[in-house]
């Protein structure tokens, strides 16, 4: 076997290894899901379902669906909540800090921004 194909067939081999067993940290961006920049929210777990895809400023807003997935790909700290009435009264459910997701927060229906 040639030089070229023994190092090609050794390259392909360590990719399908490595392919097989890398898993991506939580705290690692997720651009093809969210785009940076901004937050999406999932209708399902596991970033699944209908996504929305929002821009963000600091503030507390309620939303009007719930969310089941979400990833933070801003600059602030976000936080989720399943709010009773308006927004941050009820139950907190996570905390995002930039570049984070949550695959299955709970029932997200408010979120809260924080600048750094």
């Amino acid at each position: 076997m040639s030089m070229l194909r023994t190092g090609l067939a050794v390259t392909a081999v360590t990719g399908v290894l490595l392919g097989g067993t890398f898993v991506p940290s939580a705290a690692a961006a997720d651009p093809n899901t969210c785009p940076r920049g901004k937050a999406c929210g999932w209708s399902g777990k596991n970033r699944t379902g209908e996504r929305r895809v929002n821009t963000l400023t600091p503030g507390c807003y309620a939303l009007n669906r719930i969310n089941r997935s979400v990833s933070n790909q801003t600059n602030y700290r976000v936080e989720l909540w399943n709010a009773t009435t308006g927004c941050q009264q009820g139950t907190k459910l996570a905390t995002l800090n930039p570049g984070t997701y949550a695959d299955n927060p709970g029932a997200v229906n408010s979120i809260a921004v924080y600048a750094r």
